[in-house]
């Protein structure tokens, strides 16, 4: 029998599990990882291979899509199959539990050392309440890759309410579901190229009005799955995925690449944008983060390498602590960068940078999950037999 899945990665009761995704959240640490230790050695500027770790930011979209998927995907459950309504209480609980003890650890103790940059003289409380992505002088404040957390934070909160409205509005009509999302992520990538198309620099741009798009897509791989889970015949397309995962990872690369090299993106942390370009990296690195997820979520028993790549335990393993890799890794890279740790191994520049920062993040991260995420994460669901779990009347 096999062993129940660890506590940071068990579904709310009653849902399935996708084991292959917990890779997917190892990869997009790692490509954070990579892409600043890349731009603070100045790989992305000043080497040819920049062009392409400079875009390794794309972690982003692939831990939003994961949010939406994996988030939804039990609303969404809930109403076309019957299940058990998920409970806000409950809910709320879970992700609380998730986020919240590991972030204001980590926050504390970097801000001991190696130190955040202004972080106790200035509006340290931002850091702790998620809000300061709100103020364009704190944006990269405290963990400075956290901004993006703070996205999370408030999708989170909004997601219950877009599931009761799409519940309202839509019932058993999954097309129609569909549609109403394609209207939210349309809404979305409107709105950030207006802003952009004004001249940038909102702090709207920083929120989740203008990122909503990219948990949307992951929303509607979910309603997919669903729908898919329901039906003992799939249309062609999940039949290619799950008989030829490498399809969607070929066309991934080839989205990836032309990104990388034809659009004439920015390569530094000072991001200049052209209309075109903007709405381009953020409309490809969805598509990028789709077609990735796509044999991790549909025909997981088909095999092929992808899923077999998927499957390492090491890299299930990294995706276990990867939230710690996220919250530690930011920070020191600053601090190795003050040390010029790319000249430790001579002539090896970003590279032994990266391989220090690593072995740092990932070290803090296995910390960080077993003695604080794991120990909290033991209450994120009601005992059973509770009433947290509301059964519909019949």
């Amino acid at each position: 029998m096999a062993a129940a899945p660890s506590p940071a990665l068990a579904p709310p009761p009653g849902n399935p599990r996708f084991p292959l995704l917990d890779a997917m959240r190892a990869l997009a640490a790692i490509a954070i990882v990579l892409t600043h230790t890349a731009g603070v050695s100045g790989f992305n500027v000043d080497n040819a291979l920049g062009a392409y770790t400079a875009r390794l930011n794309m972690g982003v979209p692939l831990f939003f899509l994961l949010s939406g998927f994996l988030l939804y995907r039990p609303f969404v459950a809930a109403r076309l199959e019957g299940r058990p309504r998920v409970r806000i209480r409950d809910y709320t609980r879970r992700r609380i539990l998730r986020i919240v003890p590991a972030y204001w650890v980590a926050l504390t103790v970097l801000a001991l050392w190696p130190g955040l940059p202004a972080f106790w003289d200035g509006p340290w409380w931002r850091s702790y309440t998620f809000t300061q992505n709100y103020w364009l002088d704190s944006t990269v404040q405290g963990i400075f890759p956290a901004w993006t957390l703070c996205i999370e934070i408030s999708f989170y909160l909004a997601l219950p309410f877009i599931a009761v409205a799409m519940g309202r509005l839509v019932g058993q009509r999954w097309r129609l579901e569909l549609a109403l999302l394609g209207a939210l992520a349309i809404g979305s990538v409107a709105l950030r190229s207006a802003l952009q198309a004004d001249g940038g620099f909102f702090v709207l741009q920083n929120t989740l009005a203008t990122y909503l798009d990219w948990f949307v897509y992951g929303m509607v791989l979910a309603v997919l799955s669903v729908v898919s889970h329901r039906r003992d015949a799939r249309p062609a397309v999940l039949r290619t995925i799950e008989r030829r995962p490498w399809v969607p990872w070929l066309l991934a690369a080839v989205v990836f690449w032309f990104g990388a090299t034809q659009l004439d993106l920015p390569r530094g942390f000072f991001l200049v944008y052209t209309n075109i370009n903007y709405l381009g990296e953020h409309l490809g690195y969805a598509l990028v983060a789709i077609l990735l997820l796509l044999p991790a979520i549909f025909g997981t028993a088909g095999g092929g390498w992808p899923r077999r790549l998927l499957a390492s335990r090491l890299l299930g393993w990294l995706g276990l602590v990867s939230y710690g890799i996220f919250l530690y890794h930011g920070p020191f890279v600053l601090w190795l960068q003050e040390q010029e740790a790319d000249q430790w191994i001579p002539g090896s520049g970003y590279l032994s940078m990266t391989v220090v920062a690593l072995a740092f993040a990932i070290a803090c991260a296995a910390a960080s999950y077993y003695l604080i995420e794991r120990p909290a994460l033991r209450f994120k669901d009601a005992p059973r037999g509770s009433s947290s779990l509301r059964r519909r009347s019949a």
